[in-house]
């Protein structure tokens, strides 16, 4: 007798084989759902190791033109960095990385991205600058770029910007290593700072640091703050007193440019170097002696003949002997004597913002007695040793305005003149003379921030 499997038998043993097939098949799908998972997973794990390379490759670019301005606050007004992308200045010339520039602060990228620098771990980086200027708060604005070597996928890159700003002598209308004073005709524009006291009968729209103390009537206007004695002016500056000898070796500085691309005066049987600036970015020097034996300070000197120099592109002129300046300056320019620096005239900038006087005296800086009676020059200036004064103090004069910042280790007074007023030139914080003393590891960074990469 045949046995036979009941029909629904059949039927549940058909399911049954469906079903393991339903199941065999699910179970392909989720392995291969699985290797999937598992090699996107490694290959999103190996692209942000890439992703924070890079980063780290764009931080090391940030932090090595940082060092390049630690030794040279105008680097970016000097140099082309070696990693950084093809410059085309105004005139339509192309300036390649690692070369000198020659031109304004003004400058494209017309190229994108053609310029790279390798680092030992196989990535590299990308810089485009952009100078300082007062719409980035007088910052530098640095973009880097970096990402592994040759690697044209710019989901690959990582690009950081940031804005830095680096502290110098000239950031302050006045920093004094001695007391100073401003008497009731006084107007001061900018911050003063000193080692000693400050005295103050006049008017003051920037905040004065008295480490010593602070004395006078002055008026305070613009929301400026007196800091009165040291513990409230090391609350602001925790180094205070600040060691005015930390700036000294600017005029080594000076002096080796001069010798190095520069203009080197010299000539030890004169008194004196006479210095005035021309608006077509030249300047003319000539040997003076003091007219009946008095100081070159006293009275008009005479002067031999007259020859004529371009300002140089290092930015670095240099005597032995003093040095009298006056004229209409051109180009950025530091002159140093190393004896002192005699104010004999007007001076004034061509383009305010793009061109910068520095004067630096190993001794003192001194406004000639024989200057116009209303008298206006502008720069940047350091008395060493010495004081920053008028040749006298007799009145003898009308007004004195000057614009730009002085440091002195004396103090100093200019009340030959009636009327004073001192004007901070703002253009100083992102434009110091080249080669002028700034405070060590002063660099801020005001802005930090990661940016969607371009080509």
């Amino acid at each position: 007798m045949t046995n036979r499997l009941p029909l629904r038998t059949r039927a549940e043993e058909g399911q049954t084989l469906v079903l393991v097939l339903c199941m065999m098949l699910l179970m392909t799908t989720l392995a291969s759902v699985l290797v999937d998972v598992v090699l996107g997973g490694n290959t999103r794990a190996s692209h942000a190791v890439e992703q924070q390379t890079a980063f780290q490759a764009a931080d090391a670019g940030i932090n090595d033109y940082t060092s390049k301005l630690v030794e040279d606050s105008l680097y970016y007004a000097h140099t082309v960095h070696p990693g950084e992308s093809t410059r085309e200045a105004t005139n339509g010339t192309l300036v390649g990385a690692g070369s000198a520039w020659p031109y304004n602060l003004t400058w494209t990228y017309p190229d994108g991205k053609n310029t790279w620098r390798a680092l030992p771990d196989g990535y590299e980086y990308n810089l485009e600058i952009t100078p300082p200027s007062q719409a980035t708060n007088n910052a530098i604005t640095i973009l880097s770029t970096g990402r592994p070597a040759g690697d044209i996928n710019m989901s690959d890159w990582q690009s950081v910007q940031t804005q830095i700003r680096s502290s110098s002598l000239a950031d302050f209308l006045m920093f004094s290593n001695a007391s100073v004073s401003y008497g009731a005709t006084a107007t001061t524009n900018g911050e003063i700072y000193s080692n000693g006291t400050v005295t103050h009968d006049g008017t003051a729209t920037a905040n004065i640091f008295a480490y010593q103390g602070f004395s006078g009537s002055v008026t305070l206007q613009n929301g400026a703050q007196v800091y009165n004695g040291a513990s409230a002016v090391q609350a602001v500056f925790p180094s205070a007193p600040i060691n005015f000898n930390s700036f000294l070796g600017s005029l080594v500085n000076v002096q080796s440019a001069s010798q190095a691309g520069g203009v080197y005066l010299n000539n030890s049987s004169v008194a004196a170097w006479q210095i005035v600036f021309q608006s077509n970015g030249t300047f003319t020097a000539q040997t003076c002696n003091g007219t009946g034996g008095q100081d070159v300070a006293a009275q008009t000197p005479t002067c031999g003949a007259a020859t004529t120099y371009n300002v140089p592109t290092n930015g670095a002129i240099y005597s032995p002997q003093t040095v009298i300046i006056s004229g209409q300056v051109a180009g950025r320019v530091t002159v140093a004597s190393n004896n002192n620096i005699d104010i004999g005239g007007n001076i004034s900038y061509v383009t305010p913002g793009q061109d910068v006087l520095g004067m630096i005296a190993a001794n003192s800086v001194i406004v000639c007695y024989w200057v116009p009676n209303n008298l206006t020059w502008t720069g940047a200036t350091l008395a060493q040793s010495g004081s920053w004064s008028s040749y006298n103090n007799d009145g003898s004069h009308g007004t004195m305005t000057f614009t730009g910042s002085t440091a002195t280790y004396l103090g100093g007074s200019m009340t030959m003149f009636q009327t004073r007023v001192y004007n901070y030139d703002p253009n100083l914080l992102y434009l110091p003379p080249p080669w002028f003393p700034t405070f060590q590891n002063s660099y801020t960074t005001l802005l930090f921030r990661q940016v969607p990469p371009s080509p």
